[in-house]
């Protein structure tokens, strides 16, 4: 399976040290050329958990988002609720077309009043059988460093006749 992240922050750089240490390539949407660089160069994020070194040749870096949604099968949503459709703002109504979401991502989009789940499924048609939710009262730093945390990774089953 393809992973794909779309943010860079703390939650972001978390769960794509996870992803990486277990030897799994991803695609990561990072909004800056400058800090893709400087991830290049250094092998880690600038700005967010800095002590997290990445293995590079593990991280395809874009600053463009519909290359990472087109480069993978299971998208991992951690931008901030406030900035999520900012960032998806032009995608083609069908680029979510037989991917998996997995939503990290906090509260409710103000300006829409949606959860991010009803956001993609009005805006690009995603069916709640693909999309899914990390939950969990813990923080980036614990999960980076590995710490016992408390995650919740519920999924629904859907049955039709």
């Amino acid at each position: 399976m393809k992973f794909g992240i779309i943010g860079s922050g703390s939650w972001g750089t978390a769960l794509a040290k996870i992803l990486t240490d277990n030897k799994n390539s991803i695609s990561w949407w990072i909004r800056s050329e400058a800090n893709i660089g400087y991830f290049k160069k250094r092998h880690h994020n600038p700005h967010y958990l800095s002590s997290a070194y990445f293995d590079t040749t593990l991280l395809q870096l874009e600053c463009d988002v519909a290359e990472v949604i087109k480069n993978s099968d299971c998208l991992i949503m951690v931008v901030p609720a406030a900035f999520a459709s900012t960032a998806l703002s032009g995608l083609p109504k069908d680029i979510f077309k037989n991917k998996k979401v997995i939503s990290a991502v906090k509260g409710i989009l103000p300006e829409k009043n949606l959860l991010l789940n009803e956001y993609l499924k009005n805006e690009f048609d995603l069916e709640l059988a693909n999309y899914f939710t990390l939950l969990g009262p813990c923080n980036a730093e614990e999960v980076y460093v590995e710490n016992l945390s408390y995650l919740s990774f519920p999924f629904f089953i859907i049955l039709s006749s």
